[in-house]
């Protein structure tokens, strides 16, 4: 019976895929536009990553714009031309369509080889000789219904909080390590030169294995916020790729 046969085709394709990339070089916990940056970038350079993201899309906070006006804004477009973005200048800034942005941003990170799983959440950290392993996740539908369901894991060498605001992983950490976060992680109020600078001047490795990109950042290191200005979230997603690369390229060689 046909519709059987989809179903069959869905689960053994998705469980296929899902088994594939139980184990990784890099595992990226959210596909915002610093996540999915990075996941193009380190595919780009043939390193098997993962992304994981909670919500139903991909984009985090791109598709919105300024209070829903959905355009976005830069100070450069060098990324934005590598993904075949369209820009317009206007004063010193450059505009992208937030939809066009959005899609052209998930679409290159899948085509370069990043593997992207939606509805999935991260609940906690695997640890392992006090270095970040891997991930554990689950149905980001029981979760929002609290329900009582056991997760499953996914390993990496490298793991990357590029959840945003709430810099998920950073805060897994603080509340177990609260030494090694002593302030509250929060940004800082709005400052947009100071922020788009710091973001990715910051984006490091924060703990062994764990590394921060994108508003992550700005929470784990309390700086300002920067609204809908999106240079910064990308440059911190290559750089955060270059700086695993060159952790994982010399063990390759």
């Amino acid at each position: 019976m046909i519709e059987t046969n989809i179903s069959r085709v869905i689960i053994e394709q998705y469980a296929k895929r899902l088994t594939e990339h139980l184990e990784n070089d890099v595992v990226i916990v959210g596909a915002g536009p610093a996540g999915l940056a990075a996941g193009y970038y380190l595919a780009k350079a043939k390193i098997k990553t993962t992304v994981i993201e909670k919500k139903l899309s991909i984009g985090g906070g791109i598709w919105g714009g300024a209070a829903g006006y959905n355009v976005v804004t830069f100070e450069d477009k060098d990324i934005l031309d590598e993904i075949g973005v369209t820009t317009r200048k206007v004063g010193d800034l450059y505009t992208a369509d937030a939809i066009e942005f959005a899609t052209a941003l998930g679409y290159k990170a899948k085509k370069a080889g990043a593997e992207i799983f939606n509805l999935v959440e991260a609940e906690d950290i695997v640890l392992k000789d006090e270095t970040v392993k891997g991930i554990v996740v689950n149905s980001a539908s029981a979760r929002t219904l609290r329900l009582h369901v056991d997760p499953y894991c996914i390993s990496a060498r490298y793991v990357i909080d590029a959840t945003g605001h709430p810099a998920e992983l950073v805060s897994m950490l603080k509340r177990r390590k609260p030494e090694l976060f002593p302030k509250e992680l929060q940004e800082y109020f709005m400052d947009v030169e100071t922020s788009e600078a710091g973001v990715v001047e910051k984006t490091s490795e924060v703990f062994p294995g764990l590394y921060v990109a994108g508003m992550s950042v700005c929470d784990a290191f309390g700086l300002p916020r920067m609204g809908p200005i999106f240079g910064g979230m990308l440059k911190s997603g290559k750089k955060v790729a270059e700086l695993v690369n060159e952790k994982i390229r010399p063990s390759n060689a």
